[in-house]
């Protein structure tokens, strides 16, 4: 007779992260990597673009510490039951929404902030088009994540 071994099962559950989580992480990840792309362009003096570091740098703080945390979100969950570690104490789809509604506002701030209607050869670089379209799908992610939550029965 020969011996089976037992199957290794990796160190991460992706069965435990839902849609509503991947699209959180995707949408993070993207208002991440808008902070790269140019926030800001002019052509006075001379043609220069400004990224979101140079420009704000409260809202790039912001973005890398919601986008931290929301990994954090994503992951502990599908990690706790294989490391015995106890759930989280709390529902994020609710923190999901929170973070997701404030980088919408601080996004459409960042987006007003360079309306110039008077101005010359100044207008909103791309990135922080990206920035707000981000901020949307991620709140779209934290609403299907409240969403596809499991709720308890009574019987």
């Amino acid at each position: 007779m020969r011996s089976v071994r037992a199957r290794r099962r990796g160190i991460i559950d992706l069965r435990r992260i839902t849609i509503g989580d991947w699209i959180v992480a995707v949408a993070g990840f993207l208002a991440l990597v808008s902070l790269t792309l140019p926030w800001f362009s002019s052509s006075v003096p001379r043609p220069h673009d400004e990224w979101a570091f140079t420009y704000s740098p409260v809202a790039s703080t912001v973005v890398i510490v919601f986008f931290l945390v929301s990994l954090f979100l994503i992951i502990y969950p599908a990690l706790s039951p294989d490391l015995g570690l106890p759930p989280l104490p709390f529902a994020t789809p609710l923190i999901f929404f929170s973070m997701g509604a404030i980088l919408l506002l601080m996004f459409t701030y960042q987006l007003g902030k360079y309306a110039c209607i008077a101005c010359q050869g100044v207008s909103r670089g791309f990135g922080v088009w990206v920035a707000l379209i981000s901020a949307v799908v991620y709140l779209l992610g934290a609403v299907i994540k409240w969403g596809s939550r499991t709720t308890p029965r009574t019987t």
